[in-house]
């Protein structure tokens, strides 16, 4: 009898044992991934800090490119008047030229 009453008791321990190491277990997987997932916030701010980064640098880059584009633009229109000037000087000296030929004749 003492021998069952001592047998019940050491599975009663067992079994609160069991439980407390299963709660450990938990606990500590529980632990690792709260560490995992700070982990993964970490890189992932980091990676979204070079992104951002990237992201600047193109900006600026299109910025130049727009500015070059500007100045290209509004070089070639003022090129563009120039010529249809001196396009217009050039008829009119060749209307002149005429004129002074049709006056020889």
């Amino acid at each position: 009898m003492e021998r069952d009453i001592l047998l019940e008791r050491l599975e009663r321990k067992l079994a609160e044992k069991e439980k407390e190491v299963e709660e450990l277990r938990r606990m500590l997987s529980s632990k690792t991934v709260e560490e995992i997932k700070k982990e993964l916030r970490e890189e992932f701010k980091r990676d979204l800090k070079s992104v951002e980064a990237k992201i600047a640098e193109l900006s600026k880059s299109v910025e130049t490119l727009m500015n070059e584009i500007l100045f290209i633009k509004s070089e070639m229109k003022s090129r563009k008047k120039t010529e249809i000037v001196d396009i217009a000087k050039e008829e009119k000296r060749e209307e002149e030229v005429e004129e002074e030929m049709i006056v020889v004749d």
